[in-house]
């Protein structure tokens, strides 16, 4: 008798899920060659080979029964494993994309909100000089800017809080600019 090559036949003596078994021994060369075309890369190929082979081995034996061209079963398989696999990728790449995009977004808004090195350094330095030039100021004047410049108080507040006139606060608020103008200049 001659053996025909090709792929093996259902052979009713042998259990199903073993035939398929043999037949995922004997295409294994060319299934990997087959999704190393599919994906591109021969290392995901053999992830997938195997895939295959797990796919077979989660198979009832009534379910193997019915699979009659095994071969072309295998292939199938294969092909929707790398097919899935292409899927998931693309949908991981988007999914990468969208946020790569979203911090780049936010490291630009972030940037573009803090100053740079330069400009920090010289508000330092200038504070640094509006501190020491309030310092410098008679008490009462550099109570008075203090309390309306920078804790936001009115002059009225001020003027009750340091117990002098509305017009004496406006004195020493004026003469505290002026102050400062001259020893810290413009912004």
């Amino acid at each position: 008798m001659n053996a025909s090559p090709g792929p093996p036949q259902h052979d009713p003596s042998r259990p199903a899920r073993q035939a398929l078994a043999d037949a995922w021994l004997d295409s294994r060369p060319a299934l990997v060659r087959f999704l190393t075309a599919r994906t591109g890369s021969s290392a995901a190929a053999e992830d997938l080979a195997q895939d295959v082979w797990v796919r077979l081995q989660s198979m009832t034996e009534e379910a193997a029964a019915e699979v009659r061209h095994p071969q072309a079963f295998l292939y199938r398989i294969a092909a929707n494993l790398a097919l899935d696999a292409s899927k998931a990728q693309r949908r991981a790449g988007a999914r990468d994309l969208e946020w790569r995009r979203a911090s780049a977004i936010d490291d630009v808004a972030e940037a573009q909100d803090a100053p740079s090195a330069e400009d920090a350094v010289w508000a330092r330095l200038k504070l640094e000089k509006v501190v020491a030039a309030i310092d410098r100021m008679p008490p009462k004047a550099a109570e008075a800017f203090r309390l309306h410049k920078m804790a936001g108080l009115s002059q009225a507040e001020v003027a009750e809080r340091m117990g002098v006139s509305r017009s004496a606060v406006e004195k020493y608020v004026s003469a505290s600019l002026k102050e400062l103008l001259l020893r810290v200049g413009w912004p």
